[in-house]
Parts: C-alpha cells; structure tokens; sequence
C-alpha cells in the first residue's frame, strides 16, 4: 500500500508544472493570435470611436503587458475565479455550468453504449478469428476509424432527417415545443440524442473493436491459456477468467483517454448537430476571441485529461503491482 500511495503522489506532482505550462503556452497563443475580443466590431464595421475601444481594453486589462495578464488571470483561477465573458459579460462559471450536463450526458450515454457493443464483439472475434463475424466486425471496424465523425454526423443527417423525417436535425429539444407531462419532455430529448450518439458510437466502437481483439489474441496464444486448456479447463472460463481481464489492460487505457477527451471530442459532435454543450461554447468563444472562456475551457480538458491518466496509471498499479515498483 506505500509503494502505491508513493507512485499516486509522484503522478500528481508531475502533472501539476504539466498544467501550468499548458496555461502559460494557451494563454501566449490565443494573445499572439491575430484579432483580439474587440476585433469584432471593426470586422463587423460597426462605427466605434476608438477612444471607447482604448476605454474598454483599459477596462477588461488587455492594455496590461502579456505577463501581468498571465499573472492577474493565474492568481483569479486559483481562487475559482473563472473570469467574466468579454462578449456576453457573464462570469464564464456559469456559462459552463449551464452547458456541462449537456456534454457529459451526450459523453457518457456514448461511450456507454460503446463499449457494451464493442468489447462483445472484440472478444468474438478474437475466439472465432478469420470467421464471418470476425471479417465482418473487421470491415465495420476500419470505416468507423477511416470516417471523420463530422462527416458521418452529416450524413446521418441527411439521411435520417432530411429524407425520411425520422430523426430531428438538431439541438437538444423540439423548439417551442410543450409536453404536458415528464415523458414527453424524455422522449424529445432521446430523439434529440440519436444521430449524435449513433455518430459518436461508431467510431468509438470501431476503435475499441480492433483493440479488444488484437489484444485477445495474443494474450490466447500465451502459454498459460495452453496450459488452462490442456487442464481441462472449461473454454468459457478460459476466456473470461483468464485471457480477458489481461486482454483488458489495453481498453482500460483506450476508455480513461476516452474520458479525458470527452470536452474536445464533443466540439465537431455538438457543432455539426448545434447541441448545446461545452464543445459548442468553446467554439463559439474562440471566434470571438473571448480570452477568459478559452482559457477556462482549455484548463479543464487539461484537467481532464491529466486526471483520466492518472486515474489509468492508478488502475494499472493495482491490476499490475509491477508497476509500482
């Protein structure tokens, strides 16, 4: 248990100068880029005296020298301070909490269903290898890689939506719709949810699928599952006592990137389907140039995925003591 309590506080104190240097690298980036948050107004050739815009980069600090930006805004996310939203001048953390559940609901149902279809049929394949199944989930596997999630989104749209009418076309409910009771409420908000969840599914799906497999055959083709079956050992146990839980290393891997991923994986998802979610906000703050929700949302993908990792490396030091050590 002490080597283990070591290697988690070795972990977290690795990843917290990983933090702060993707802070100071995004906050140089989006201030080097060309524009700025008031940009807008001149592109959109709104007549602005340009004293009041002097006035207004004096009033959010943008007159400020880079480093003492970095160091206002630095000292502000340590408190909890996400900023103020340069555009709707609403604190960024409620912005994010409005949209966060949107995101991890569409995140979560998923991945979910990914992996209930994908780990079944990796394993299948693995056992029944160069069969039907296993050419067939093969064929499945390299078009959910091969196509780009947006482009596959579109389609289904046209598809489903445009054509047969079956699906609505995007957002999250029925505009100006009225339920008059809970389950009409659900039942929209489900129909909402099944292109960009089919989208999502599939290519996730189509990943794990070839690694579940290729990971279930070599751990078949060890010399302790030779020797369970030389036993006597009933196949199915074989398979699901002994080869899958090693064969699942690699998934557990694949699954906390997956989690760490979820806010900018979701961007193309929720832009291409308008669904009101974290990855749309980020977007949509990024062509405004609105620093204070860049850098908030940058910081908790990071967060999000230094966490994920460290959660996989923990998960790895239990199933493997090796690693420990």
């Amino acid at each position: 248990m002490g080597h283990l309590r070591d290697y988690i506080l070795r972990r977290i104190l690795i990843s917290l100068p990983t933090l702060l240097g993707i802070s100071i690298l995004t906050f140089a980036i989006i201030h080097l880029a060309p524009g700025g948050p008031l940009s807008f107004m001149l592109e959109m050739q709104v007549e602005v005296d340009p004293e009041m815009i002097i006035y207004m980069e004096k009033q959010l600090g943008l007159d400020k020298p880079i480093y003492i930006q970095y160091f206002i805004w630095l000292n502000n996310i340590i408190t909890g301070d996400l900023g103020l939203s340069y555009i709707s001048h609403i604190p960024v953390s409620k912005m994010i909490t409005a949209f966060w559940k949107n995101t991890l609901k569409l995140a979560l149902v998923g991945l979910t269903i990914s992996m209930l279809i994908s780990v079944p049929i990796g394993i299948i394949s693995a056992v029944k290898k160069d069969s039907i199944i296993d050419n067939s989930s093969r064929v499945i596997s390299l078009l959910g890689v091969s196509l780009p999630n947006y482009w596959l989104g579109l389609i289904l749209i046209y598809l489903f939506s445009l054509r047969l009418g079956w699906f609505p076309v995007f957002g999250i409910r029925t505009i100006g719709a009225t339920y008059s009771n809970a389950f009409e409420d659900i039942y929209d908000q489900i129909i909402h949810m099944v292109l960009p969840i089919l989208t999502a599914t599939f290519g996730g799906s189509a990943l794990t699928i070839r690694l579940v497999r290729s990971s279930m055959l070599d751990v078949l083709n060890q010399d302790y599952i030779r020797t369970a079956r030389a036993k006597g050992v009933k196949e199915r146990v074989v398979i699901y006592k002994h080869a899958l839980r090693n064969a699942l290393l690699p998934v557990v891997t694949l699954v906390g990137l997956s989690m760490g991923f979820i806010l900018s994986g979701s961007v193309t998802l929720e832009t291409v389907f308008a669904w009101p979610g974290l990855g749309r906000y980020m977007v949509e703050s990024t062509f405004l140039r609105d620093y204070p929700a860049i850098m908030a949302m940058t910081m908790i993908i990071a967060t999000m995925v230094v966490l994920s990792n460290l959660i996989t490396d923990i998960t790895y030091a239990i199933l493997d003591p090796r690693i420990r050590y």
